[in-house]
């Protein structure tokens, strides 16, 4: 009886072993397949439902579970495109009905203020209710509030004295409430001391959202310098208070067309850039 040779039934050991494995990675393969087909139908049928976050979710499994899978990752994306395409179509429809009324709202408010603008000194003008105006303001402590061109909120917390202050904040109080915020100061010297403290953007409306806040109330501003000693202390006119919750008001218009415009302008190149790949 001849026996077989440790080298040949190495040899077939290694074969065996080698087909088997082929076996099961070809049938890892199928299931994988398989697992992420099953993904990508769900997606569409959630598609189909527009339920498009559910569907995100399925693809983005498509793409982390089964990187291998080339064929149902390149499905994966065309959906995820298409959805992109859908919610962008969304959106301007949406942003657009709620733009439309608010501009001639806008327009009409915008009838209560002047436009200045120092040609060769600034990039961007802006619109000031009449009683706010600096060059009536001059020689006097005051807030002034306006909204730029650019569609931008400012307050500014002006001081006038004979001596700095080196203003670092503004304090409203109206009974016991109080807000406090800092801001940039500029100051300057002729005949007495300025310094203005200016307020952005959200910090300016929070302030003018105050004093809307507290109309039929009796408001006092602290202009605060470095030292707690240094400040100025003064009350909101009635006159006052109307011209800055006005400008509030032009301030959450302004800020509401600039983001609804910004969405719209979004979407839409979004859905020119799906159509173009269609094409």
């Amino acid at each position: 009886m001849r026996m077989q040779s440790p080298m040949r039934g190495i040899k077939t050991y290694i074969f065996t072993l080698s087909a088997i494995m082929v076996l099961l990675s070809g049938c890892t393969k199928a299931r994988e397949q398989r697992a992420a087909e099953a993904h990508v139908n769900a997606a569409a049928e959630l598609i189909e439902q527009h339920r498009y976050e559910a569907a995100l979710q399925q693809l983005d499994s498509v793409h982390q579970l089964y990187p291998r899978q080339v064929e149902q990752r390149r499905q994966a994306k065309a959906l995820k495109d298409t959805i992109v395409y859908l919610q962008s179509q969304h959106t301007l429809r949406y942003s657009d009905s709620i733009l439309q009324p608010l501009l001639p709202e806008a327009d009409k408010l915008l009838k209560e203020f002047r436009y200045e603008k120092r040609e060769g000194y600034e990039d961007h003008g802006q619109y000031v209710y009449r009683n706010l105006q600096t060059g009536w303001n001059t020689n006097r402590c005051f807030l002034q509030a306006y909204v730029s061109d650019d569609r931008k909120t400012l307050v500014k917390s002006y001081y006038y004295g004979g001596k700095p202050i080196h203003q670092v904040s503004v304090a409203l109080q109206a009974g016991e409430q109080e807000i406090e915020l800092q801001g940039q100061n500029h100051a300057f010297e002729v005949e007495g001391w300025h310094e203005i403290l200016t307020l952005e953007n959200e910090q300016a409306l929070e302030i003018l959202n105050f004093i809307s806040s507290h109309m039929s109330e009796r408001i006092r501003v602290t202009a605060q310098g470095e030292k707690p000693a240094s400040k100025a202390v003064y009350y909101l006119s009635d006159n006052e208070k109307q011209a800055l919750d006005r400008t509030y008001q032009l301030g959450l218009l302004m800020r509401d067309i600039d983001e609804l415009e910004r969405q719209i302008s979004l979407a839409s190149k979004r859905i020119e850039h799906f159509e173009s790949q269609r094409q």
